[in-house]
């Protein structure tokens, strides 16, 4: 029997070049390598959630610090002035309202038309007759 045991040995050892103990051994340290493997991978993962909520978490901050300013001046006597006089048409006392007509569209286009006239006389001669007379 112990002959049949070293054939199957002397069998295992020549497929498997190593001795049960290294095996075991060399099979425990891939299973940590694993696992290590893993681990590292799930906090990479995880230090980009907590980044990515991190900076989440500033810009809120700032929106909040944004809407307290807002609030605040919302609250000021110089906000509710302008608002009644700008919704409500309030004013001042000793204040007097001037209402200007809203311009038509044709009123807008006689402007417009004024840019594209041209200039018979280049500026330089218009310059040259003001200084020095009528002299061509």
């Amino acid at each position: 029997m112990k002959e049949a045991f070293k054939k199957i040995k002397e069998q295992i050892e020549r497929f498997i070049p190593m001795t049960f103990g290294s095996l075991i051994l060399f099979c425990f340290v891939i299973y940590l390598l694993i696992v290590v493997g893993k681990t590292v991978i799930s906090n990479y993962k995880d230090n980009q959630e907590i980044a990515a909520e991190q900076s989440k978490l500033v810009a809120e901050r700032q929106r909040l610090k944004e809407m307290q300013y807002e609030i605040n001046y919302f609250q000021t006597n110089s906000f509710k002035e302008k608002e009644a006089r700008a919704k409500l048409g309030y004013k001042a006392p000793g204040e007097s309202v001037l209402a200007l007509p809203i311009d038509t569209d044709e009123e807008k286009s006689a402007d417009s038309a004024l840019a594209d006239a041209k200039v018979k006389t280049p500026n330089y001669r218009l310059w040259w007759q003001y200084f020095f007379g009528n002299r061509d």
